[in-house]
């Protein structure tokens, strides 16, 4: 008798815990959810990414991870660009209470700004050369922001995970 018990509780749960899973109300379709164009570094970790630059490097390469986000892989080429944004540094220290200085032009190379994440894949890189001998050795910390600016017009740039600042320590 006690193990009929067992099976009609047990029974009675599976039920019940099944019946939820159709839960409309609280059931978000992601089946429907489209293309959205972020920085995964940002998204994961935190839109400051600190480079190290020796001093003497002619060039140090900072990698900026592109991902597109969704419920499938794209199926067709996404070409997305991204461009220095000094307003997004601004906003960033007004609302941190921080004091980043912008890193001067003549210490970084952005020369290919757009990128394709291939259909069927999700990441794309864009880098930035750092050239450490441009970097002033005082009057920092310096930091270069880096912001999507341009995709197709089936993507959505992220408004939360579009930018990433990269902060630069220059090393001896």
């Amino acid at each position: 008798m006690k193990q009929v018990i067992h099976y009609a509780v047990a029974a009675v749960l599976a039920v019940g815990l099944i019946a939820c899973l159709n839960d409309d109300e609280h059931f978000v379709d992601f089946a429907g959810a489209g293309y959205v164009a972020e920085l995964p570094y940002a998204a994961n970790r935190d839109i400051l990414k600190t480079v190290s630059v020796p001093a003497s490097a002619t060039s140090t390469v900072a990698p900026i991870d592109i991902n597109i986000a969704s419920p499938q892989p794209p199926t067709q080429d996404m070409a997305v660009t991204v461009a220095v944004d000094t307003a997004a540094l601004t906003a960033y220290n007004t609302a941190r209470g921080s004091a980043y200085v912008m890193l001067p032009a003549t210490a970084y190379q952005l020369t290919n700004p757009t990128v394709t994440v291939p259909a069927g894949q999700r990441i794309a890189t864009v880098t930035v050369n750092l050239l450490g001998a441009q970097v002033p050795a005082s009057g920092g910390p310096y930091a270069l922001p880096i912001r999507i600016t341009a995709v197709p017009e089936n993507v959505v740039i992220s408004a939360n995970y579009a930018t990433q600042i990269l902060v630069i320590s220059r090393t001896p």
